[in-house]
């Protein structure tokens, strides 16, 4: 009996630790157009879910109003997960894509017209079991690291799912979303220790290239959608 429940927490385990959304994730996310959501990923680990509208036009916007990233009440709601941390994390985002973007549009601070406006938003950070290793699908070392979950000593990884959002600064319409998740592996000994930002500060600033790639590439379709339109 007690080998059956090790093996049943097991199965819990396994395939959590994804770039990629979970169903739990998406359902519990601010994004608008979830139906129309498609899967991108940029670069190799890099995956999210995003979607860009065909009525967008490149030659239209000509500067970006960047917001500071937001952090929704709901993703404070771990223990592990400080949110003084998670505040360090959403002023750094804030930072480093200013200091990106800016080297490729025109920044603002204020609306003004044909202007895009990225919003950023952390709104879910939670923790999940680290992945399991190959010697732990054997079966020993498999009831060896369900035991360890099951007593609370098994490393665990930190996801916090990241929204980002463009919208035309004086009519509020959705230009294109995407939803992601910054995803930091095994840097919890357990499931009682709290997070230091420095565990995770390199995480979020390679993080910061997924949101940098979603305005290049929702740029890029804006200019195909241009072109389809001329053609």
């Amino acid at each position: 009996m007690r080998t059956m429940m090790l093996l049943a927490a097991l199965s819990v385990m396994v395939g959590c630790s994804s770039r990629l959304p979970t169903e739990q994730e998406q359902a519990e996310s601010l994004i608008e157009r979830k139906q129309d959501l498609v899967e991108v990923e940029y670069i190799e680990d890099a995956t999210g879910l995003q979607w860009v509208s065909p009525e967008l036009k490149s030659s239209y916007y000509r500067q970006l109003q960047i917001e500071p990233v937001g952090l929704n009440q709901k993703a404070k709601a771990d223990h592990q997960l400080p949110s003084f941390v998670l505040e360090r994390v959403s002023a750094r985002l804030t930072d480093i894509l200013k200091q990106e973007l800016s080297n490729g549009v025109p920044i603002v601070e204020s609306p003004s017209g044909r202007t895009a406006v990225l919003r950023v938003e952390i709104t879910r950070a939670s923790t999940d079991f680290e992945d399991l290793k190959i010697t732990e699908v054997l079966p020993y070392g498999a009831l060896i690291g369900g035991a360890k979950a099951l007593l609370g000593t098994r490393d665990r990884n930190v996801r916090i799912l990241v929204e980002s959002q463009l919208s035309d600064s004086l009519s509020g319409e959705l230009l294109a979303e995407r939803v992601s998740v910054l995803l930091a592996k095994d840097v919890l000994e357990n499931d009682t220790v709290q997070l230091e930002y420095e565990q995770i500060k390199e995480t979020v600033e390679r993080f910061t290239q997924d949101i940098v790639h979603f305005i290049r590439m929702t740029a890029y379709t804006a200019k195909l959608n241009e072109q389809s339109e001329e053609g």
